[in-house]
């Protein structure tokens, strides 16, 4: 689910001294939750254009491309794509100050150059899922006839003869390969093991331009999104084993918003769905309540909150609206500046841009209402009481009172499980790296024993 740390700036101080090249190993340690994590940022140059990776060797060994390295001045702007990481800072010398960012997590980071922070602490995956399997598995490619594009994934189906249940998974917001991974938890990957090895067919798919999947994701919305999942739910309607009257999508967080939105419109083929934490009411007003909930989990002041809840929700409206995007500009600078905050750095005005591109803008005026009241199949709708970034009463009582009534649907609150559905302690974003779980197995095996039932 998308995170947009709203005007809550830190405001770097200046810097005078850009003698020294960037090139180079940079490293430093990011605070999560009082316990130390290290980063390190080696920077590479050819033919005049900075490159390099990134990688965190307390959680692997993996080395995370960087997509761009943008220096001005004393200013230095990283971004890693494929695992939704930012980095901001102000160099002075061999030390970059900066603010790193992935998904709704935000930190302070300080980098030194060619000191690389060593660690012995391996953080433990209790549900990795590796050959050889039960099950048979197949590399596949899905057209998408709509846009043109080719999309990669994976089948998994019994090896046993016959016809089975089947399913399509949808991942939650930003770039995301077929496992869905995040600090080296793969929760779909953990999900499709679970549910091949009880006898449901499923097909997971790289999201469109990350792996092996074609397409631009950047300048993707929800709606292209939707084609991608209707492209994969032909494709798996067409495989020999599948029994055609139950076949599926289960979507994630924002895969659970578009599996939300295709069965408010009746899409031939899908008999029903299941939602994990996904969207259930307006999307700006989630989103201000989200920022609310994040905050709270992050020690912020009550008055704090209630100020930030107003200027989110007045600045949200903004976006939703059909302005265009040199007036919405316009008036986030100066709801910003009502809000005693003036937009005079480039780092600013790029937060403020980000909000307003088509792909944004257009998830901001989703609202699913209309769609939930429409929906005529069977739903499993769960949430997690530690979920911060879907909440879960506000969104369980939205379907509630929306569904049509349907004896096979169920609603279901999992106590002391956040957003990706981990047994946690404070359902914290930076929590999600220290927890061994990738996805509760009480709530596996519910999604068999429901899909079983249809």
């Amino acid at each position: 689910m998308k995170i947009i740390y709203l005007f809550i700036f830190i405001v770097l101080q200046s810097c005078y001294s850009n003698a020294q090249t960037l090139e180079g190993q940079w490293s430093g340690e990011l605070v999560i939750n009082s316990q130390r994590l290290p980063l390190v940022f080696d920077f590479l140059k050819s033919n005049d254009t900075l490159g390099g990776f990134m990688e965190s060797p307390a959680q692997s060994s993996m080395k995370f491309p960087l997509s761009s390295v943008i220096v001005s001045g004393d200013s230095v702007w990283v971004e890693v794509k494929s695992i939704g990481l930012k980095y901001v800072g102000a160099k002075s010398g061999n030390v970059i100050n900066g603010i790193f960012s992935q998904g709704g997590f935000q930190s302070t980071l300080m980098l030194k150059k060619g000191e690389r922070m060593v660690t012995n602490k391996t953080i433990g995956r209790s549900q990795k899922v590796l050959p050889p399997y039960s099950y048979d598995t197949l590399d596949v490619s899905i057209r998408n006839d709509f846009d043109k594009i080719t999309l990669a994934g994976t089948l998994t189906f019994p090896k046993k003869a016959g016809q089975y249940p089947a399913v399509v998974l949808l991942t939650g917001s930003g770039p995301q390969n077929r496992d869905e991974e995040l600090f080296e938890h793969q929760p779909f990957r953990v999900l499709s093991d679970y549910l091949t090895k009880n006898g449901i067919i499923v097909l997971r798919i790289d999201d469109r331009g990350v792996g092996a999947s074609e397409g631009d994701f950047a300048t993707s919305t929800i709606e292209n999104f939707s084609k991608d999942a209707i492209s994969a739910l032909s494709f798996l309607r067409e495989q020999s084993s599948v029994d055609l009257q139950k076949v599926g999508i289960i979507g994630h967080s924002e895969g659970g918003l578009i599996a939300t939105l295709l069965a408010g419109q009746h899409l031939p083929g899908l008999d029903f769905i299941v939602s994990l934490a996904g969207p259930a009411y307006s999307i700006d007003q989630l989103m201000v309540d989200q920022l609310y909930s994040v905050g709270k989990a992050a020690g912020m002041l009550e008055s704090d909150l209630i100020k930030a809840r107003a200027i989110n929700k007045r600045n949200f409206s903004i976006v939703k609206s059909n302005l265009s995007t040199n007036e919405a500009y316009a008036q986030l600078v100066q709801s910003m500046k009502v809000s005693g905050v003036a937009p005079n750095n480039k780092q600013m005005e790029r937060e403020l841009f980000s909000m307003l591109t088509p792909a944004y803008r257009y998830f901001m005026r989703i609202e699913p209402e209309s769609y939930i009241s429409k929906i005529n199949i069977p739903v499993f709708a769960a949430f997690g009481t530690l979920d911060i970034q879907v909440p879960s009463t506000s969104n369980l009582e939205s379907l509630q009172k929306l569904l049509p009534k349907n004896s096979k649907t169920v609603l279901k609150e999992y106590s002391g499980l956040n957003h990706l559905f981990q047994k946690a302690k404070t359902g914290n974003i930076a929590e999600y790296a220290e927890i061994e779980e990738s996805l509760n197995p009480l709530v596996m095996h519910d999604i068999v024993e429901w899909i079983k039932s249809l």
